[in-house]
C-alpha cells in the first residue's frame, strides 16, 4: 500500500535532483524579491527628495508674506528633514570587513572586495564544493542582505514619511488658521 503524501515526482529515482533544483529556485526568488524591495525602497525615497525640492521653493516665496512666514518656515523644516532621512535611506550601508561575530559574507560585494583574490579563492572554494555548506551560506546572504541593508532603509524611509505627513499636515493646519483667523 502506498504512502497517501506520496507522488510519482518523490518516488523518482532523481528526486535529489528535483529537491536541490526547488531550492535552488526559491533561493532565487527570495533573493530577487529582497533586491526588488530595495530597488522599492530607493524609488520612495527619490520621489520624497523630488517633492520636496518643488516645497523647497515654493516654502522660500512664501517667506515674503509675513502672515505666511511660520507656514513656509514650517514647510522648509520639513522638507529639509524629509529629504535628510531619504538621503539616510538611500545611502549604501556598509560595515567594517566582517560581521559583527567576526565571520565574512563570501557573497557580499563589500566582504569579497576586502580581500585578496587568493585570499577569497581560498575561503570560498571549499564552500562552493560543499552543496550543503554552499546553500546555508546562501541563506545567510539573505539574511544578511534583509538585516544590514533592508531593514535600515525601511527604517529611514519610514522616518522620511512620518516626517513629511506630519509636518506638512501641520504646515496646512497652521496656514488655515493663520488664514482664517
Amino acid at each position: 500500500m502506498s504512502d497517501s503524501k506520496s507522488t510519482p515526482l518523490m518516488d523518482a529515482p532523481d528526486k535529489v535532483k528535483w529537491e536541490a533544483a526547488f531550492r535552488a529556485t526559491l533561493l532565487a526568488s527570495t533573493t530577487q524579491r529582497l533586491y526588488n524591495l530595495i530597488g522599492t525602497a530607493d524609488q520612495k525615497a527619490q520621489v520624497l527628495i523630488l517633492l520636496n525640492s518643488i516645497i523647497v521653493p515654493i516654502a522660500f516665496s512664501a517667506l515674503s508674506r509675513h502672515e505666511l512666514e511660520k507656514v513656509a518656515i514650517l514647510a522648509i523644516c520639513t522638507a529639509i528633514y524629509s529629504i535628510l532621512m531619504s538621503i539616510f535611506s538611500i545611502y549604501p550601508k556598509r560595515r567594517r570587513g566582517h560581521k559583527p561575530d567576526g565571520t565574512r559574507n563570501l557573497l557580499h560585494f563589500g566582504d569579497i572586495g576586502r580581500m585578496s583574490e587568493k585570499e577569497y579563492l581560498e575561503a570560498f572554494q571549499p564552500i562552493f564544493n560543499d552543496p550543503p555548506r554552499f546553500a546555508e551560506e546562501a541563506v545567510k546572504d539573505l539574511h544578511d542582505i534583509s538585516r544590514r541593508i533592508l531593514l535600515p532603509k525601511f527604517f529611514w524611509l519610514k522616518l522620511a514619511y512620518i516626517g513629511f505627513f506630519l509636518g506638512n499636515f501641520c504646515a496646512v493646519i497652521l496656514a488655515l488658521y493663520t488664514i482664517l483667523d
